[in-house]
């Protein structure tokens, strides 16, 4: 309690300061909701049930922040960004250990980009949270169901680009991004910190992207070293079309995790490493675990306030010997603004697990319907 009143009376103090500096704002998005789900494990031995509950960032992750820019000289400015993930259901923040989970960072920039130096978001996450290569932009990512063996993101993308593999964020970050006329091109390099090892848990990204019109692509690999040099390597594609006022995307994510990788711990604070291997039936992470997600959908801005988008989602695991696990998701999503910064939405969906035995399923069954209707107000 003590550490989380000073940390509030540090926000109030630069909040104070934004006051007096314009090139400071202070922002955040609370976001909660009512989710139904036909298929989710019971607390006690048995046969899965149905649950409706209150859910916190239904659509997108509530999160406060600081961010704000300063003229140095000669075009440089200088940048910083705090942001901190929250639950509106409780108050309580989003991760137990880390304040500021979502971003902390300092930095610079001029005409030829901007360098970022802290806790940042991936390159991968990046393209994907803003409607690149996903046609809802990692929405519904908050929101796990059991369809199969293990709970799995509505959204699958949430899960291949999530915390559990390390995968949306980085801490001890050098990030540069800088756009070249239709083309942006991004480089990124994590300190593991481990002393005696400079490759255990160090990172590489590169990002490229090209926007041109009513076409926009963009491409980004990972690789993430283990402390025995073993690397996991992310790597997506993906892009939009416009046409008559209907945006078409589609995107591939591919997850390769080599035998006996084992996270370094420190490469995400507050984050606890997963792995793909836990969402076969049979699967260990001795083997070579591979995690391939395709996507493909329509967004349309019917009117000023009123938003429709579809999208379908595979999502498959595999590993040699092993039956690969298949989720395959439809979801429909509307967005209502009744206000500048106020949507009122609803989403339906559906997920069904293909190829792996229902008897070894954590939930004893292989699929889930769920719907979810909720508020967004942003600041």
């Amino acid at each position: 309690m003590k550490k989380t009143l000073v940390a509030l009376a540090a926000l109030g103090a630069l909040a104070s300061v934004a006051h007096a500096q314009s090139s400071m704002v202070l922002y955040g998005l609370l976001d909660a909701g009512v989710r139904n789900d036909s298929n989710v494990a019971k607390s006690s031995a048995g046969a899965a049930q149905s649950l409706t509950q209150f859910n916190n960032g239904a659509l997108n992750t509530s999160r406060f922040g600081i961010r704000g820019t300063q003229d140095i000289a000669d075009g440089i400015k200088a940048n910083f960004k705090l942001e901190s993930g929250l639950k509106p259901g409780t108050g309580a923040s989003a991760n137990a250990t880390n304040l500021f989970d979502r971003a902390a960072s300092v930095g610079l920039q001029n005409s030829m980009g901007s360098l970022d130096l802290g806790r940042v978001t991936t390159f991968a996450y990046d393209t994907t949270a803003s409607y690149t290569i996903d046609p809802l932009g990692l929405e519904m990512t908050n929101n796990n169901q059991l369809a199969g063996v293990k709970a799995i993101n509505i959204n699958p993308l949430g899960t291949a680009i999530g915390s559990g593999f390390f995968t949306s964020r980085r801490d001890s970050s050098l990030k540069y991004m800088g756009t070249f006329g239709p083309v942006t091109a991004g480089v990124a390099y994590s300190f593991g910190n481990v002393s005696g090892n400079t490759n255990a848990g160090s990172s590489a990204q590169v990002m490229a992207k090209y926007s041109a019109g009513d076409l926009t692509l963009a491409a980004t690999t990972d690789s993430l070293k283990d402390a025995t040099s073993l690397s996991q390597t992310l790597t997506t594609f993906g892009g939009n079309y416009t046409i008559a006022g209907v945006k078409l995307t589609a995107g591939t994510v591919q997850l390769k995790t080599p035998a006996g990788y084992t996270a370094v711990a420190g490469v995400l604070s507050g984050s606890t490493y997963a792995g793909p291997s836990g969402y076969l039936v049979g699967g260990v992470a001795t083997t070579d675990t591979k995690l391939s997600v395709n996507d493909i959908g329509l967004t349309y801005q019917v009117t000023t306030d009123l938003n429709l988008a579809v999208a379908y989602y595979t999502a498959k695991f595999e590993q040699a010997g092993l039956s690969s696990n298949q989720f395959n998701t439809y979801a429909a999503r509307v967005r209502y603004a009744i206000g500048k910064t106020t949507d009122i939405y609803g989403e339906v969906d559906n997920t069904k697990a293909t190829g792996m035995d229902v008897s070894k399923s954590a939930a004893a069954s292989l699929s889930n319907s769920g719907f979810t209707v909720g508020l967004q107000h942003r600041f």
